[in-house]
């Protein structure tokens, strides 16, 4: 072989690789435009359900299971794989309600008595520090919580002639803890979120929505409770991106 074709045939190959390369580069382009927002760190918003699982002394002398609805926004710090932000959850715990009786031979009695309703209901409210260091569809996280858990029993008496009275009986768990989730990518802007969320919380005492009792002249009784609130909650929602 010549020395002229020799220096072709370099050429000729120096040629064929920077043009595969610059092909590669077009490609790669083209699938982070196609990619969106998961390229990049965005804003989040997200809510669903929830599910609160007791644990620990809160399972022994409350142990029923919560559910309720749960939603968190985040916001990135740019430069870095960490977002802070907000979670707050809603579980209901129990209620019990009482009609006034309609009249007739049996329950006369309570015609003219006022309706009673009592709720019990548990309130999250959780700042978060989070970890996400992954760029893609795929983007597993986890996250240091840290807030209080507000227990709370609302009564609502309302008369025959639609008067209302209310009384609330409310205590407050200082809580920490600890969350694992999972973002899926849907679309450029929308995502699926499957989380897990671990509450370690102090001792408290709360209204024992089983011991809910309503007299006819509309009187409420009830016991409470008193124990860590312990929980892990299971979070299953849709999120957004901004």
């Amino acid at each position: 072989m010549t020395r002229s074709s020799t220096s072709f045939l370099r050429s000729a190959l120096l040629l064929g690789t920077l043009s595969l390369a610059l092909l590669s580069s077009a490609q790669l382009m083209t699938m982070n435009r196609n990619a969106g927002n998961w390229n990049q760190r965005s804003t989040t918003l997200s809510g669903g359900l929830q599910i609160g699982i007791p644990v620990g002394d809160f399972k022994e002398t409350f142990g029923h299971t919560l559910v309720g609805f749960s939603g968190n926004v985040s916001f990135p710090m740019r430069r870095l794989p960490l977002e802070f932000g907000y979670d707050f959850a809603w579980a209901r715990m129990g209620g019990e309600t009482k009609e006034p009786s309609s009249g007739g031979v049996f329950n006369s009695i309570n015609n003219n008595g006022p309706k009673v309703q009592v709720s019990s209901n548990v309130y999250d409210h959780l700042g978060f520090v989070r970890l996400n260091p992954s760029y893609g569809r795929l983007r597993p996280y986890g996250d240091l919580l840290g807030g209080a858990r507000h227990f709370a029993t609302r009564t609502v008496v309302t008369t025959s002639d639609q008067n209302q009275a209310q009384e609330k009986d409310g205590s407050l768990a200082f809580c920490y803890g600890w969350a694992l989730g999972v973002m899926y990518g849907l679309k450029s802007n929308v995502y699926a979120e499957l989380r897990v969320e671990r509450l370690v919380t102090g001792q408290v005492s709360y209204v024992d929505p089983r011991s809910v009792a309503i007299g006819n002249d509309g009187s409420v009784s009830y016991q409470k409770l008193t124990s860590n609130v312990d929980v892990v909650n299971i979070q299953m929602g849709i999120g957004f991106r901004f």
